[in-house]
């Protein structure tokens, strides 16, 4: 960028702000009416951010805050907390219409009609009692990561490459009861498929779903994941309670099974994935908060290999911040199917509702220091009540996974800083964003390399 190029995007940007604040300490709009953004301020929002669409949408939801939601694109984004509220709980989930070209059209996700036999047949895996019970198989497999790592004497690691390999190996064990072997290099061509799906294609856009490598990517999917639910269907069952894969089967046959478990293998794999370069990204930036929370994980460490669940709230605290500041799902998205009033805003039949959770999350007029990585935030007095906080989704299409995703979380998090020290070194990327508007999540635009030291214990 030139320098008259940053010149005229910061002119821009002021203006915006000057514009916005304006708007902000004029008396509210009329009853019921959804503002949009004028040709000029659409302007000025191309030169201030460019192609960054979600920028642009986190400084409208502060030019808009007075209203709480504005139009764009022909969606209504929605952050006022009681309009937002109102959404999540009075309409209809909204995923079904963005997931045609999807690998995941055909899951719970995807399709209304399959989704409450499908929902009964995993609901009791995925509650919080169920996943905790699992919780030293996440352990041992997150040991098994740093154990791998160490053992290649690595001074430097792609923990976004390890990261998904980890995950992948969680879902096999925790979801499926069946050995992926992922950390063993053994599901490369499953693994290449996804990154090839969910970020070269929807994050990056650097290929279509018409193209030939989308095509032969998602025949690829299709044809591992029916052979990865053929081996855990003929996989005998010792336990006394039925598998989740056989109850899928059980409950929509063999085809929706799959396509249900390619779900499971994708948004639970993708998404921890996404999060822990994220954290340690963070951490590189902070080492007195890294230290201080391997503190907390040595002081604790023997409790935690007793019993996994054992709570370590600063690295809960930190947790929450960064999908506070970093929310890997920055939008729920609702529909209508009859016309229907959120307060005192009429919405037509089959408007596009987007509750958008990146910028309710990171308002100033919501968060104290909104933009600051507050490591401690959540620890003390200051409380979720009066702010929306909401990583997981709300009300009843919240995240599944969720449970499974916390504790993955918090253990991965601990036997990472228990066993090494990370810094950043000449590999290792700014932390820069893009997001894939169809399954929404956020994605760090690069894999993330850090240099590494190994902790010596007594």
């Amino acid at each position: 960028m030139t320098t008259f190029h940053r010149l005229a995007s910061s002119v821009c940007l002021f203006c915006l702000k000057v514009i916005g604040y304006i708007s902000n300490t004029m008396p509210l709009p009329k009853s019921g009416s959804i503002p949009s953004p004028c040709w000029a301020v659409r302007y000025m929002l191309q030169k201030a951010f460019g192609n960054d669409k979600l920028s642009k949408l986190e400084f409208l939801t502060q030019f808009y805050h007075n209203d709480g939601l504005f139009c764009l694109d022909n969606k209504i984004y929605i952050f006022d907390q009681k309009l937002a509220q109102a959404a999540i709980n009075k309409l209809e989930k909204g995923a079904e219409h963005y997931l045609n070209d999807s690998p995941l059209k055909d899951t719970f996700l995807g399709s209304s009609q399959k989704s409450p036999e499908t929902r009964r047949a995993v609901a009791s895996l995925f509650r919080k009692t169920s996943i905790e019970e699992r919780a030293s198989w996440i352990f041992e497999d997150t040991k098994r990561m740093c154990s791998k790592i160490r053992l290649k004497s690595l001074k430097s690691v792609n923990i976004t490459n390890w990261s998904l390999r980890m995950a992948l190996d969680i879902v096999g064990h925790v979801l499926f009861e069946i050995d992926l072997n992922a950390l063993d290099g053994k599901q490369d061509d499953l693994l290449e498929c996804m990154v090839t799906i969910l970020h070269k294609c929807y994050a990056l856009n650097e290929i279509s779903v018409e193209s030939e490598e989308f095509k032969r990517a998602n025949e690829s999917l299709d044809r591992i994941t029916s052979n990865i639910l053929q081996e855990a269907l003929e996989k005998e069952n010792t336990a006394l309670r039925k598998r989740l894969v056989v109850q899928l089967y059980e409950a929509c046959g063999f085809e929706t099974a799959k396509d249900n478990m390619k779900l499971f293998l994708m948004a639970g794999t993708e998404t921890t994935a996404s999060s822990i370069p994220v954290i340690f990204s963070l951490l590189n930036d902070f080492p007195d908060i890294q230290q201080e929370l391997r503190d907390e994980v040595e002081n604790r460490w023997t409790e935690i290999l007793t019993e996994p669940t054992t709570s370590l709230p600063k690295i809960e605290s930190m947790m929450k911040e960064v999908l506070r500041l970093y929310p890997i799902a920055p939008f729920i998205s609702r529909q209508n199917n009859v016309p229907v009033n959120l307060g005192n805003i009429y919405l037509d039949q089959h408007s596009d509702v987007i509750i958008f959770t990146w910028g309710i999350h990171r308002s100033p007029y919501h968060w104290k220091d909104s933009k600051v990585f507050k490591p401690f935030r959540f620890l003390g007095m200051e409380s979720l009540q009066s702010n929306m906080y909401i990583p997981f989704g709300a009300g009843s299409r919240v995240c599944i996974g969720q449970h499974l995703a916390w504790i993955e979380l918090r253990l991965v998090i601990a036997n990472l800083l228990h066993e090494f020290r990370f810094s950043k070194n000449p590999a290792t990327s700014d932390l820069k964003f893009v997001v894939d508007w169809v399954h929404a999540v956020v994605h760090p635009d690069k894999d993330m390399i850090f240099s590494l030291e190994n902790v010596e214990h007594d």
